[in-house]
C-alpha cells in the first residue's frame, strides 16, 4: 500500500473502540461516512487497539509511526510492516490470537484528507485499552455492559392495531419519572453504549419525549429510528426538527383506505385523512422519513398496493418505503391470529406483482420482507451457532427497559417474570446487566431446563447454549411461555411448533 508519510492519517471517525474489560470491542458509530463500514462490531486484542489510539491525533503519518515506534521499542520500518495492512484498507482484514479470528473492518485508518466532513480528533492514549484479565475473543456476552439499550417510554398507543405484538394490556403503576431516565441515558453514555432507542406503545404521547430526545441527540446516542403510528401534526414535526434528530421517522400506513384501517387498527373514520396529513408535513419538513405497510388478510390486495404506490410516487424527500408481514403475537390468540395471515401463496403473488411492476416504476427504493416469508425451521443440525439469520443480541449486548424500569433481555418477552433480570428504578444499569438472574439466564445448565424439553438430554446443548444464539421470543411463541426452555425452531431436534411461525 503506498502512502504519503507527511499527509495525516487517522483511526476512522466512524468506528468506535470500547475497553469490554477482557478484549476491546470495535463498532460503528452513529455518524457514518463513505470509507466505513455501517453496523459493524468485533473484538479486538487490546494491543490492537492500542497500535490504533496513536491514530487520534492531528499528525503526519511519519511523527506517528516514530511515537509508536518508542512505545513498541521497535524500529521504524517495522512499524510500517505492522500498521501497513490497516492503512486504507480496502477490505476487512483478518488477523489471528491463538485460534480465534479477529476481524477488522475496512478503511480502519485514512487518509484524512479523504473526508469530507469535520474530524474530532479524541487523543486517545493507549493506557485507555489496557485490559487486567485474561483476553477473551470468544464470548458473545459483553462485559462492561451492553451496546444497546432500548427504552419503551409508555405501552399506550394511539391505535388498537388487530395485528400488534406488543403488551398494552399491563397496567403500570408507576412510570419512570423523567430524571431518572436522564441518568440511565447519562449512565449509558459512561458506558460507552452505542445507541439509545426510544419506543413504545407511542412515544409522541409520552409527556416529556421531545426533551428526552434532544438529550439523546446532544449526546450523539440518537435512536436508530422512531416508529409512531399517531398521525403526525405540525408541532411533533417541529419539535423533532429543534431537538436534532437526523435519523429515519418511520411512519406507518397499511392501506389508503378508511374502511381497511377502521377495521385492523379500531381507529375514526377520519384517521386515513390525518395520516396522509402528517405524511405530507413530514414530506415538506426535510426530516429523513420512511412508510412502512404491514400486510395482512384485510389488505394483501394489488389495488391496495397500487394505490400506496400513488401516493408514495407523490412525495418528494421520502427515503424508502418497507412492506412487511405481520407475525405472530404473544398477546392475540393463536386461532385469531391465523386468520390475519395471509397465505404464502397469497404474498408470493403479491410480492412478484410488487418486483415487477412497482420496484422498476420507483424513484426510492422498495423492501420487501422476503427473509420473513421464507423462514426455514428444523434444518440445522449443530446447533445455535449455525443459525441463519439475524443473531440474537438478547443477554449478549441488548438491554430492555419497560416503562416502570423493569428489566428484560428482549423486547417482545415484556414483563414475563421469567425474563425480568433487573429493575432500573432502583438499580444502575450495569447492577442489571450482571445481576444473578441475568448470568443465571445466560449460563444456563441443564438441570435448569425441564425434563420434557429436547434439550435436557441433547448432545449439542453445552455448545448450543454457550453460543446463547437460540430466539427466545420464538420459542415462546412457538411452544407457548411454560415451554421456554425448549428448543428454537430452527434446530432439526425440536419438536413440531404447536403454533406455527411460518406462513
Amino acid at each position: 500500500m503506498a502512502y504519503d508519510a507527511n499527509e495525516v492519517y487517522i483511526l476512522n471517525p466512524a468506528y468506535v473502540m470500547k475497553n469490554d474489560s477482557r478484549r476491546i470491542v470495535i463498532y460503528s458509530g452513529l455518524r457514518s461516512n463513505h470509507l466505513s463500514v455501517r453496523n459493524w462490531e468485533s473484538y479486538l486484542h487490546p494491543l490492537q487497539a492500542q497500535i490504533f489510539s496513536f491514530f487520534t491525533f492531528n499528525r503526519p503519518l511519519d511523527v506517528t509511526v516514530s511515537i509508536l515506534g518508542k512505545y513498541l521499542k521497535c524500529d521504524e520500518s517495522t512499524v510500517r510492516k505492522i500498521i501497513s495492512p490497516f492503512i486504507e484498507n480496502p477490505l476487512s482484514v483478518y488477523t489471528k490470537y491463538k485460534d480465534e479470528k479477529v476481524r477488522i473492518p475496512r478503511n480502519i485508518i485514512v487518509n484524512r484528507n479523504q473526508l469530507v466532513e469535520e474530524v474530532d480528533f479524541p487523543n486517545l492514549t493507549p493506557d485507555i485499552f489496557e485490559c487486567q484479565k485474561r483476553v477473551d475473543l470468544t464470548t458473545r456476552r459483553m462485559y462492561s455492559g451492553p451496546q444497546l439499550l432500548t427504552v419503551m417510554l409508555n405501552n399506550t398507543c394511539a391505535s388498537n392495531c388487530i395485528y400488534c405484538y406488543a403488551d398494552t394490556i399491563t397496567r403500570i403503576n408507576k412510570r419512570l419519572s423523567t430524571n431518572r431516565i436522564f441518568e440511565l441515558i447519562e449512565e449509558a453514555k459512561s458506558l460507552q453504549v452505542r445507541a439509545v432507542n426510544l419506543m413504545g406503545g407511542e412515544v409522541f404521547l409520552h409527556p416529556d419525549w421531545a426533551v428526552i430526545l434532544k438529550k439523546l441527540v446532544d449526546l450523539n446516542m440518537s435512536p436508530e429510528y422512531i416508529s409512531p403510528k399517531l398521525p403526525i401534526p405540525d408541532d411533533i414535526v417541529r419539535s423533532i426538527k429543534e431537538s436534532g434528530f437526523a435519523n429515519p421517522v418511520q411512519l406507518s400506513l397499511d392501506a389508503c383506505s378508511s374502511v381497511v384501517l377502521q377495521k385492523t387498527l379500531s381507529v375514526k373514520s377520519d384517521y386515513l385523512t390525518k395520516i396522509i396529513r402528517g405524511i405530507k408535513l413530514m414530506d415538506a419538513s426535510g426530516l429523513k422519513y420512511r412508510i412502512t405497510s404491514v400486510l395482512t388478510t384485510y389488505n394483501i390486495r394489488k389495488d391496495y398496493i397500487k394505490k400506496l404506490f400513488a401516493l408514495i410516487s407523490e412525495l418528494k424527500t421520502i427515503t424508502d418505503w418497507r412492506i412487511t408481514l405481520a407475525v405472530n403475537s404473544n398477546w392475540i390468540a393463536y386461532e385469531q391470529f391465523q386468520k390475519l395471515k395471509p397465505k404464502k401463496k397469497e404474498i408470493e403473488s403479491l410480492y412478484e406483482f410488487i418486483e415487477e411492476e412497482i420496484i422498476p416504476c420507483s424513484k426510492i427504493p422498495i423492501l420487501l420482507n422476503r427473509p420473513a416469508l421464507n423462514r426455514e425451521f428444523y434444518y440445522c443440525t449443530t446447533g445455535s451457532k449455525d443459525f441463519k439469520g439475524v443473531r440474537c443480541s438478547a443477554l449478549n449486548n441488548h438491554l430492555f427497559i419497560l416503562p416502570d424500569g423493569k428489566a428484560t433481555i428482549c423486547e417482545q418477552l415484556y414483563w414475563s417474570p421469567r425474563f425480568l433480570i433487573g429493575d432500573v428504578s432502583t438499580d444502575s444499569v450495569s447492577d442489571v446487566w450482571d445481576s444473578p438472574v441475568a448470568k443465571r439466564l445466560f449460563n444456563l445448565k441443564s438441570e435448569d431446563i425441564q425434563d420434557g424439553s429436547p434439550c435436557k438430554r441433547c448432545n449439542l446443548f453445552e455448545s448450543c447454549f454457550s453460543e446463547n444464539n437460540r430466539c427466545w421470543v420464538d420459542i415462546v411463541k412457538s411452544y407457548g411461555k411454560e415451554n421456554w426452555d425448549y428448543p428454537d425452531p430452527r434446530c432439526a431436534y425440536a419438536p413440531s411448533m404447536f403454533y406455527d411461525l411460518g406462513f
